[in-house]
């Protein structure tokens, strides 16, 4: 019996360090702002996004709604407050946590004045004006961080120390290993699989200006799942911490914190979502979803990159014959919705009404881009964009975030399918010819690319041939070649 019961614990403290020392490693360097994110020396605020990815936006899914966390700690000056309470026999006092939900539209409604919206914005829905509802534009966090913040502030509500976006699919996957819960308010069951289609009815079907039936759902919802959450053993919370790291560290939870510090040391570890060029050649895809439905849910989506090396200039501005690289790339969209118009509670989908943003190096020369189908924005634009289009490609092309962005609408049918066609040039530096001995096709060794994942967009398939040698990848996070041990 004795050495069954040695068995049985040695069993469970080898499983059980398997799965601490990995998650304790990773998190180790969030040790030194636990003091600030458990609310040590004053209360913390959290405001977290909750995004619906089935209708994308820059940084992950449009947020109808959100939660309000205030957590505040007992300050413990030696071991942890488990081992305090194994040797001292007294349980130490738990964190003090506030929770609490709002629709998005109740600070949305307060902004007085006019702010001038993104074009795209205002030939979406026309509403003249900028609201805190389409506030995550930017694909660059920080900076749609700041904007949201703002119009927080200027709608009533609280500029939290921390802003997050957490989105349906994460919060699904926590739900997976939850489990099924009730909801008592509404006499319901709720599981992974019909989470989605309940919240949708409950906070959408005969929804009114000044209902409080978004924020009683997601309350009622919250506390529910927060309470079966407690009750998980140690094994279970720990997958869920794991599920939440995993989503973090894959950019599709976003933070931005209001703590200088803490913001910095997000960014050093690339978990502040800046968008910025990390290779000679940096490409990145940002869809925004502006059809006002939930078409994201029947896109699937898949991309060929072909990169290639010429020995010819791209230009006659260099005196020797400096090899360049072409790099073309083809996106195909597919609408499995069944109708053109969502169909509640049947479908939320619909045409996938989308602007789409291609970042490529500011140094791109014959950018090139070719739609099929063409594609207009919703609303007829009274007002020509500005600047000014430089093809009859596409809309916009302007440097931003040091690349270049391309934007323009594009519509993939419900039912039916789309495709993108770009390519650009890249002249190499004269350095990296002089490396190659004067050999162009040596010149690729100095070829480094960045496939920049879209914040909160789970996965995007890429398919790529570079200098004809295969690779691919789902993008789970973002891709560079040479290739790294993440990316394999």
């Amino acid at each position: 019996m004795k050495r069954f019961i040695f068995l049985s614990l040695s069993i469970f403290f080898s499983v059980l360090i398997i799965l601490l020392v990995p998650f304790t490693l990773v998190i180790r360097p969030f040790f030194p702002f636990t003091g600030y994110l458990l609310g040590v020396d004053k209360p913390t605020s959290y405001l977290v996004l909750l995004g619906n990815d089935t209708e994308m936006r820059a940084n992950g899914g449009f947020a109808g709604s959100y939660a309000k966390l205030f957590l505040s700690s007992a300050r413990l000056d030696s071991l942890s407050s488990r081992v305090l309470e194994f040797f001292l026999g007294n349980p130490i006092p738990k964190p003090s946590v506030e929770l609490n939900f709002q629709d998005i539209y109740v600070p949305n409604g307060q902004l007085a004045g006019h702010v001038t919206p993104p074009e795209p914005i205002q030939q979406a829905f026309g509403h003249g004006t900028w609201e805190l509802a389409n506030a995550d534009w930017e694909p660059d966090f920080p900076t749609s961080a700041t904007n949201i913040r703002w119009f927080l502030e200027k709608g009533k509500e609280i500029n939290p120390d921390v802003l997050s976006i957490v989105n349906l699919t994460t919060i699904k996957q926590i739900l997976n290993q939850i489990g099924s819960f009730q909801v008592p308010e509404y006499s319901a069951q709720i599981t992974p699989d019909n989470l989605y289609l309940f919240l949708q009815g409950k906070t959408e079907m005969n929804f009114f200006p000044g209902s409080t039936q978004k924020k009683d759902t997601l309350t009622a919802v919250g506390q529910a799942l927060i309470k079966k959450a407690n009750s998980l053993s140690i094994t279970k919370k720990l997958k869920i911490a794991h599920i939440l790291y995993t989503d973090l560290i894959n950019q599709n939870i976003m933070i931005h914190s209001s703590n200088l510090s803490f913001q910095s040391f997000l960014e050093q570890k690339k978990l502040a979502g800046v968008l910025s060029p990390e290779a000679f050649d940096t490409y990145s895809l940002v869809e925004t979803n502006l059809g006002a439905n939930k078409a994201n849910q029947f896109i699937t989506r898949s991309t060929i990159h072909t990169i290639t090396l010429s020995p010819e200039p791209i230009t006659n501005n260099y005196e020797l014959t400096t090899p360049s690289i072409h790099h073309s790339v083809t996106v195909h969209f597919s609408n499995s919705s069944p109708a053109v118009n969502p169909n509640p509670p049947i479908h939320y989908g619909g045409n996938y009404i989308t602007y789409l943003r291609f970042y490529v190096p500011l140094e791109a020369k014959n950018i090139s881009v070719v739609r099929s189908p063409l594609s207009s924005p919703p609303l007829p634009d009274p007002i020509p964009p500005s600047p000014a289009p430089i093809t009859n490609n596409y809309e916009l092309t302007t440097p931003k975030y040091d690349l270049t962005e391309i934007g323009f609408w594009q519509t993939t049918p419900a039912g039916g399918e789309s495709t993108i066609s770009l390519a650009y040039d890249l002249l190499l530096p004269k350095t990296c010819h002089s490396r190659a001995g004067g050999n162009p096709s040596n010149s690729s060794d100095c070829y480094t690319l960045a496939i920049l994942k879209q914040h909160g967009l789970v996965s995007s398939p890429q398919a790529l041939s570079i200098f004809g040698q295969s690779y691919s990848t789902k993008l789970l996070r973002s891709f560079s070649y040479p290739i790294t041990g993440l990316d394999k």
